[in-house]
């Protein structure tokens, strides 16, 4: 198997390092953190960050923060693999950007377009053409509907659902098990069935 560096040691890294190590093409050498608590995930030693050169170097961001995720990205510059779990369900008009997770038991259905560094959780559901901006994070049972335009950075949180054709802009958070049934403006955060404006999310979290 390959190596290949995670960066990242907090809890997406558990679920991240699972996914790879599930697939058998590459083995986790090595778990970066600017800041780490913890020595090891699933066995692999984790570091302090040193600075080292990590251009070109297989390289996943195991971090669920979506903006952490995008600073990066943009950082290290690395050669980032993607990874679907062999439970999920992918159809092949599907495409899928670079550093994109995709995790057990969840469903790309035809025509989806998916950016690069997305998360696309446990048993979530994206319908047909659905277009995704990059350092999206699709949560545990989310479900997108057909038609949908999620923007750059935003979190679909767990159970939420948005309907057909609604159009989320960038850096939207919306909350668990809220209902989407209108479009929603950059960095809005929304909750509740159906969903309503509770604040701005200035700082892109």
């Amino acid at each position: 198997m390959k190596p290949i560096i995670l960066y990242g040691a907090g809890g997406h890294s558990f679920a991240a390092t699972a996914l790879i190590e599930s697939l058998g093409e590459y083995a986790p050498s090595i778990v970066y953190d600017d800041a780490p608590k913890l020595t090891s995930v699933l066995n692999v030693a984790v570091e302090k960050y040193n600075d080292a050169d990590l251009t070109n170097v297989p390289l996943c961001i195991t971090i669920g923060t979506n903006s952490i995720r995008k600073k990066l990205a943009e950082k290290l510059n690395g050669e980032y693999p993607s990874f679907i779990h062999k439970s999920a369900a992918v159809f092949p008009s599907v495409s899928i950007g670079c550093g994109t997770l995709v995790h057990p038991n969840a469903v790309l259905d035809a025509d989806v377009c998916i950016g690069n560094h997305c998360i696309i959780n446990n048993n979530a559901t994206v319908s047909h053409n659905v277009k995704i901006g990059d350092y999206v994070h699709i949560a545990i049972q989310a479900a997108v509907a057909g038609g949908v335009t999620i923007g750059e950075g935003t979190l679909v949180g767990a159970g939420s659902v948005i309907l057909p054709e609604v159009k989320v802009g960038k850096w939207v958070t919306i909350g668990a098990g809220a209902v989407v049934t209108k479009d929603i403006p950059d960095y809005a955060v929304v909750y509740g069935n159906p969903a309503k404006k509770i604040r701005d999310n200035s700082k892109n979290e």
